[in-house]
């Protein structure tokens, strides 16, 4: 037990000092875990303690200690899902075992009953930690969920073996009965709190790589893919040369007139306003990226040059007729767009590109709020 209290400051104290250096949701998320591995030390040696302290401390303290610091680690994981934290079941469990504790103790001792109060307890906590990660985590879980599970599971599915022994079984008549149970709950004591603090920081550390990624492949302003990512995602098209695929090139028609009368965050706006159209009349399958400033892209897989026309002038549509206000101001904006379906001399995704920005180039030279197809 006190090798488990060693271990669990000693990561608290490094998960902590790794904390420091992270974002502000980063470092709330591992100082919640971190807090869980202090109580789970302190639970610990007050429990090692038993019969050098007083029962209230070596008893009631050390189990609410170690409740508390499985309610650590379910709101570390409810916060990384985004989940509320579930305040009056963690303080209604706290009273409950704090008053069970009391009574099994004090009133009419019965060990037996107190090992199945905090099993329950800790159970119920832990598996509430499980499920929300089934129910709001991925469809198929990583494999840093699958540690984080497992070793949240272990020391329960130890403490219930326990209790159904207790009440089954041979019951133990001390907390340091050299029983197998009793020697597999304490080495879990040890493993436990090391794997699961592990899992977890490499569970929020996937995650910053892949908020990483997106940063790296998405347009800040409208969160729309970039050119780099746009092409990664064409080339393997390109080569599908049985398939069809075609190319929007979209441009904001007078857009330096908006910019120089409403101001850059006039600008901004309209962008976004307008990547919101985009999304809303684009199909599933199509790819939108921004390329910049009032330049967008639409990639359209399996679709041949009539279809993309004809989505074409849908956006274009829907663009022109739909006025909106901005700055106190009613704003109507246009498109023109380019289209360009790859052929068989395309060598590359660039090539695509710069036949539909020639066809947007002749939209714009022809009075712009129209689709030209590229030649």
């Amino acid at each position: 037990m006190l090798m488990a209290t060693a271990l669990c400051l000693m990561m608290a104290g490094v998960i902590a000092y790794v904390s420091m250096s992270s974002p502000r949701a980063v470092q709330t998320l591992l100082r919640h875990w971190a807090l869980a591995l202090v109580y789970q030390g302190v639970g610990w040696v007050l429990y090692a303690l038993r019969g050098s302290i007083p029962d209230v401390l070596a008893v009631v303290a050390a189990n609410l200690f170690l409740l508390w610091a499985f309610v650590e680690m379910n709101r570390a994981i409810r916060l990384y899902l985004g989940l509320p934290r579930a305040g009056l079941r963690d303080l209604g469990l706290l009273i409950a075992l704090l008053v069970g504790l009391g009574v099994f103790l004090y009133i009419w001792d019965s060990m037996t009953v107190r090992i199945v109060l905090a099993t329950l307890a800790f159970s119920w906590v832990t598996l509430d930690s499980v499920r929300v990660l089934w129910r709001y985590g991925p469809a198929e879980w990583p494999p840093t969920y699958r540690v984080v599970a497992f070793f949240l599971l272990l020391p329960i599915a130890v403490l219930i073996a326990r209790a159904v022994n207790q009440v089954l079984g041979v019951p133990i008549q001390s907390a340091m009965a050299v029983q197998p149970l009793q020697m597999v709950m304490h080495f879990t004591a040890v493993l436990s709190p090391l794997g699961g603090a592990l899992g977890f920081v490499l569970m929020v550390g996937t995650r910053l790589q892949d908020e990483l990624r997106d940063a790296a492949n998405s347009d800040p302003l409208t969160g729309l893919l970039n050119r780099r990512h746009l092409e990664e995602l064409a080339t393997p098209l390109m080569a599908q040369r049985a398939v069809p695929m075609s190319v929007l090139m979209v441009d904001a028609d007078h857009f330096k007139a908006i910019n120089d009368r409403l101001g850059h965050e006039g600008g901004d706006e309209a962008l976004c306003w307008l990547t919101s159209h985009l999304r809303v009349h684009a199909r599933a399958s199509d790819v939108i990226a921004r390329l910049g400033g009032e330049e967008f892209v639409l990639l359209l897989p399996d679709t041949d040059l009539t279809a993309a026309r004809q989505l074409a002038e849908r956006l274009r549509n829907a663009v022109s007729e739909a006025p909106f206000l901005l700055a106190e101001e009613v704003v109507t904006l246009t498109i023109s767009i380019g289209v360009a379906k790859r052929t068989p001399e395309d060598r590359d995704f660039s090539d695509v590109l710069r036949r539909a920005d020639e066809a947007l180039y002749r939209a714009k030279a022809g009075g712009r709020d129209r689709v030209e197809v590229a030649l």
